[in-house]
């Protein structure tokens, strides 16, 4: 699953096959939802035929209540997949100096027994 960026999305690339899972960019749309709703589908139809180690980029520029709720709900279910023998790693990435950016991090990395990294860029 490939979905380009715009000026209030982020981009999206999934692909069992590739083993990528990217969500970068922006994330602030008014309709984001529907962005987060096909990564959901696609983690429940793809993920459990995955075999290779999955490593969740999580890159984004901005990011509102929505999205973060949204965000919440993917890293949920994919903890639920690791629960079930899967590997997979969340790499979150932040700006040196977006502090609110890595904080959302943090508080998500707290909250989820999920291998995850705070990257700094």
């Amino acid at each position: 699953m490939k979905i380009e960026e715009t000026r209030n999305t982020p981009a999206v690339t999934l692909s069992r096959s590739e083993c990528v899972f990217e969500i970068t960019g922006p994330s602030f749309a008014d309709n984001i939802t529907n962005i987060y709703k096909s990564v959901l589908e696609w983690i429940e139809k793809e993920i459990p035929a995955i075999e290779c180690e999955l490593n969740c980029v999580f890159k984004f520029d901005v990011l509102n209540s929505v999205s973060y709720k949204n965000i919440i709900e993917i890293i949920m279910r994919l903890t639920h997949f690791v629960k079930t023998g899967k590997k997979i790693n969340i790499h979150w990435y932040y700006y040196k100096n977006d502090e609110d950016n890595y904080d959302v991090g943090k508080d998500i990395s707290e909250l989820f027994n999920i291998p995850f990294k705070l990257i700094k860029f």
